[in-house]
């Protein structure tokens, strides 16, 4: 993190739909050159979350501040630091590509100085009609337009959604520019791997709760992962059974899955004992990780889709 002053605060956040939970008792703070995931199953109120912070939605309790004004009674001049992807990107379809980008920037002043950087670097044709873009170019108009006028907070709802892996890769590089800059990203996602890759502290939101801020370390030491290994000769279970940090030992058809929490040094070292034909780690699920920390998997609610 590059400056400890916050610039987003969060005290007692809270937002109900009628009798339904959004999100309850947020208390939050989200530094300068951090970028922060926001994890949680669908339904936990990640998005609800997000809408309050951009103004769409009236906190019923609570506050939320960017850059130290209230994200409700000052919406209007927050978003002019902030640039934004929703989690249901909406576009001018009958504009071309081109001229969606043109329009958008005329509402700030002077030109927004990253638009052809990053038209170029996410292989992006600005020639062709919004409607006839595929789910995955859709995704990247809306990154452009969130990041285009390089603002000092970025605020992103399922941002990597459509992208195949080599734009994913080129998504984290520019964030990770952002983040040298001093930039704040926000970053709500519902994949273990993407909050694990891109951001320094992940908050872990439950059933409208934030039940956990940690280090995007301590997730990794902590986390559940499956080994499936496939042994040129038969192994025995038995001598993986009581290793540091394995949880379980099971053979299944032709190959051994051993579910291991921490540290895997002394399982490794054990495999290459042995002649191994095959190899894969799986990555675990979101409901592995919530049963890893807290024993029960995560929950949905009936507040929202995402």
């Amino acid at each position: 993190m590059v400056d400890e002053a916050p610039n987003i605060v969060c005290k007692g956040l809270t937002k109900y739909y009628g009798r339904t939970r959004g999100i309850e008792g947020l208390n939050l703070e989200v530094g300068r050159g951090e970028i922060f995931g926001f994890l949680g199953p669908n339904g936990a109120g990640k998005t609800t979350t997000i809408r309050m912070f951009m103004g769409l939605l009236r906190p019923t309790n609570g506050s939320a501040t960017i850059m130290g004004m209230d994200t409700w009674a000052k919406s209007t001049p927050i978003k002019s630091h902030v640039g934004h992807i929703p989690d249901d990107v909406s576009l001018y379809d009958n504009l071309h590509v081109h001229d969606l980008l043109e329009y958008i920037d005329r509402f700030r002043p002077g030109p927004d100085p990253l638009r052809g950087e990053l038209t170029e670097r996410l292989d992006l044709d600005v020639k062709k009609k919004v409607k006839s873009l595929s789910r995955g170019n859709r995704q990247k108009v809306a990154i452009i337009l969130a990041m285009m006028h390089d603002p000092e907070i970025l605020i992103l709802d399922e941002p990597t959604l459509g992208l195949d892996p080599l734009m994913q890769q080129e998504f984290y590089s520019i964030l990770g520019e952002f983040k040298d800059r001093g930039h704040t990203v926000f970053l709500s996602s519902h994949i273990l791997s993407e909050v694990e890759r891109a951001c320094d502290r992940v908050g872990i939101v439950k059933e409208g709760r934030l039940v956990d801020v940690r280090a995007i370390e301590e997730l990794r030491q902590n986390k559940i992962r499956h080994m499936d290994v496939l042994f040129t000769n038969y192994v025995s279970p038995d001598e993986f059974q009581k290793l540091p940090h394995v949880i379980s030992v099971e053979e299944l058809n032709s190959h051994m899955r051993i579910t291991i929490k921490g540290d895997i040094d002394a399982l490794i070292k054990q495999i290459a004992l042995h002649q191994v034909e095959d190899l894969t780690f799986t990555q675990p699920s979101l409901e592995d990780f919530f049963m890893s920390f807290y024993g029960q998997p995560g929950g949905q609610s009936e507040s929202e889709s995402a």
